[in-house]
């Protein structure tokens, strides 16, 4: 006699058995071939659309907030431009050939922006904070001007001259404070949207507007030429886009004079805290662990009902219940069990419909037992206990209500 007879000789339902996932996928061929086609549909499409960068002020986004006509100018003018997210892959060989751009760089961190700052060539920033000004100069602070204006150079600048007027607005930069610096297109006396710094030899160019690169504006008036002739100074442009997600710092090779080998006070480069492609690697591994969570993961089947071997007492599954409710301190639940039943019990006796709301309930009962309706109501519709005292004394006050109502 095989398990299953047994079983159901015993007075056991036993389910039927499911079928088997051979035939399961068989019999659903018809969608698992419509659904592989759609995938196959879905990646051929993919696969052949072109990427849309959509990242403020990045070189390969040609929206209006992108900066792609910036990088596409700059290489046709024979620039050598390299976009970065993150500072540990600048790698830069040669930083007396080189401009690093750094754009939003409010994404730094302290120390990512300690690296760029000793970095021995020239630096342009586009777009500053108040913690990036005052790491460069504590000199120096924010300004804001509410409305965009024309303005012209009204400075000594070359960049600024030959790009002669400019539409400008916004975040603004006061270095009436600050020692040498330039500043251009003032809209107040050392106040401006255009600062150059001269820092060991090396020159810091912050443009706190930054709008400029972006191709919306870059074809008025003179932004183009401030923004190329800023940019465009060594034959090597390496463009970082501030990344929340980089924890690198800047690598590069301190190179004294124009020899190619590192001079006496070389910089060592400073290696990313995790190696290129770390982020695929985990999503890869988090789906994978998905798919294995998915296959090897307990199917539970469909619900069976059965009797039961022995006869359980109903005065045993209700002390069970009792027993889980204390040990779980649920006096609030008890209590509105309790409740709820012996409303039922007494809305039965009195004639009060199921459906009636409390007050009816609470005016029958006061009727019926000369009690106070505050007193039935405290009872009936009351806080629950706040404890084992408190919930023993709750059931002797309903059972005690309970009896005065179906006293004859």
């Amino acid at each position: 006699m095989t398990a299953t007879a047994v079983a159901e000789a015993q007075g056991f339902t036993v389910a039927n058995a499911s079928p088997k996932l051979r035939t399961r996928v068989w019999r659903g061929r018809f969608w698992w071939s419509l659904l592989i086609l759609f995938a196959l549909l879905v990646a051929v499409m993919m696969a052949s659309s072109p990427t849309k960068d959509s990242v403020l002020l990045s070189l390969n986004n040609s929206g209006g907030d992108g900066a792609r006509a910036t990088g596409e100018i700059l290489r046709g003018r024979g620039l050598d431009v390299r976009q970065i997210t993150r500072l540990g892959a600048a790698r830069i060989a040669e930083p007396q050939d080189t401009t690093l751009a750094v754009a939003l760089p409010s994404q730094l961190i302290d120390y990512q922006l300690e690296s760029v700052l000793a970095y021995p060539g020239d630096i342009v920033f586009v777009g500053v904070s108040p913690d990036v000004l005052t790491a460069i100069d504590p000199a120096l602070v924010p300004a804001d001007t509410p409305e965009t204006t024309l303005r012209g150079a009204g400075c000594d600048d070359p960049d600024a001259i030959a790009a002669g007027r400019i539409s400008t607005g916004g975040a603004e930069i006061d270095a009436t404070r600050v020692d040498g610096a330039t500043v251009c297109f003032r809209s107040a006396p050392g106040i401006g949207p255009f600062v150059v710094l001269k820092r060991d030899g090396r020159t810091i160019t912050l443009l706190s507007d930054a709008t400029l690169p972006m191709n919306s504006n870059l074809t008025d008036y003179g932004n183009a030429a401030l923004v190329f002739r800023a940019l465009g100074k060594h034959p090597t442009l390496v463009w970082y886009l501030g990344n929340p997600l980089d924890t690198s710092t800047l690598t590069y090779s301190y190179h004294n004079g124009t020899g190619s080998n590192p001079g006496e006070h070389a910089a060592e480069p400073s290696a990313d805290f995790l190696p290129p492609g770390t982020g695929t690697a985990l999503y890869a591994l988090a789906i994978a662990v998905l798919i294995a969570a998915i296959w090897r993961g307990r199917r539970m089947g469909p619900l069976v009902t059965e009797a039961l071997p022995v006869v359980v007492p109903s005065s045993e599954t209700t002390r069970g219940r009792a027993r889980l409710y204390r040990r779980a301190r649920a006096y609030g639940r008890a209590s509105a069990s309790l409740r709820a039943a012996a409303a039922e019990r007494m809305g039965r006796r009195l004639g009060v419909p199921r459906g009636g709301d409390a007050a009816s309930l609470i005016r029958a009962v006061a009727r019926a037992t000369g009690r106070e309706p505050v007193a039935v109501e405290r009872l009936v519709y009351g806080p629950p206990p706040d404890g084992e005292g408190a919930m023993m004394d709750l059931v002797q006050e309903l059972d005690t209500l309970e009896r005065q109502v179906h006293r004859p």
